[in-house]
């Protein structure tokens, strides 16, 4: 498990493998025939950090390791990129994304993360939920006498959910530090800009508040 102090990463390659990730999720988009190559490329600079940075702390040789650190795609639309990065992380293999979004999937490499897939912690077919998950895995894990961080990435289409500002209002009641919530602020929604549907803004003084 990369569980050693953290240290200034490899920008170039990180900068490499970003290039690398958003090539293999295009290519799985394309040859599956659907997907979110938008929403996947504005978080794959997010994963990659967090996967290939040293800030994650996970073992593929290992992934239900109870001491692991946690990470939920809130955005589970995005599952290119997420089975991108399971497969650089040798979690997966890279045959395996053949399979993407095909009936029968040996992987359950479905359009959402399904947690029978090696990697992957919960399902997020329906958005807006997962801070609230990560909220209860952090408390968890505390309970259970481990330090673990438990990372969430969230779009900011999912911030229009009441259930997130109810979870980030309990996890400042809880005092929750092991909980970091990632929003990946591309501005735009399904159907369109975010600013248009309900303006986020002021959104960093938003999540200051709690």
């Amino acid at each position: 498990m990369n569980d050693s102090p953290l240290t200034i990463p490899d920008i170039t390659q990180l900068e490499k493998t970003a290039l690398e990730l958003r090539r293999l999720a295009l290519k799985i988009i394309f040859q599956a025939g659907s997907g979110h190559p938008g929403g996947s490329f504005s978080a794959t600079d997010l994963m990659t950090a967090l996967f290939f940075g040293g800030i994650l702390k996970h073992d593929p040789n290992n992934p239900k390791d109870p001491a692991r650190d946690r990470f939920l795609l809130s955005k589970g639309h995005v599952t290119g990129i997420y089975y991108s990065v399971l497969a650089k992380a040798g979690y997966i293999s890279e045959s395996d994304l053949d399979s993407y979004r095909k009936i029968n999937s040996p992987k359950f490499l479905s359009g959402h993360p399904h947690p029978k897939t090696p990697g992957v912690e919960i399902a997020s077919g329906s958005l807006g939920q997962g801070l609230s998950v990560g909220h209860g895995i952090a408390l968890g894990t505390k309970l259970d006498g481990y330090d673990s961080k438990v990372y969430v990435i969230l779009g900011d289409g999912e911030l229009h959910e009441g259930q997130v500002w109810e979870a980030a209002m309990s996890a400042d009641k809880f005092k929750s530090n092991n909980l970091i919530a990632i929003i990946d602020y591309n501005k735009v929604a399904q159907d369109n800009i975010t600013k248009d549907l309900k303006d986020l803004e002021p959104l960093e003084d938003k999540w200051k508040a709690f």
